[in-house]
């Protein structure tokens, strides 16, 4: 079980930027794991990780770039809850969706040349 206080202060302690970056790559391992049987398991938790970043990055990060991650906050929830109900199902989605997101947050993150 993930210790989301701990999670919390550590983000709290990068830039909003760094924050995007580190939601990239966790929307990219939740791409790759939800392909895994045997790391489905932690998908969930990913995904929720993801919601909470954003959250914890609202307080910092600029409204252009809010106004883009707040649909993706909400459709990391409802993804979630489609895993919950019926994994094998949702699969392809989340991963096409989470990979998508992925380099969308990465691009708004400016940490790339893209």
């Amino acid at each position: 079980m993930l210790d989301w206080r701990r999670l919390a202060s550590r983000y709290s302690r990068l830039a909003w930027q760094q924050r995007l970056g580190n939601l990239a790559s966790t929307l990219a391992r939740s791409a790759t794991v939800s392909t895994s049987s045997r790391a489905a398991t932690s998908v969930a938790d990913l995904l929720r990780e993801g919601m909470w970043i954003i959250e914890w990055s609202a307080p910092d990060a600029p409204l252009d770039i809010l106004t883009e991650m707040a649909p993706m906050q909400r459709e990391l929830g409802l993804l979630r809850q489609a895993w919950e109900r019926d994994a094998p199902a949702i699969q392809p989605v989340i991963a096409f969706r989470a990979r998508a997101m992925s380099e969308r947050v990465l691009e708004l993150s400016g940490l790339t040349s893209a």
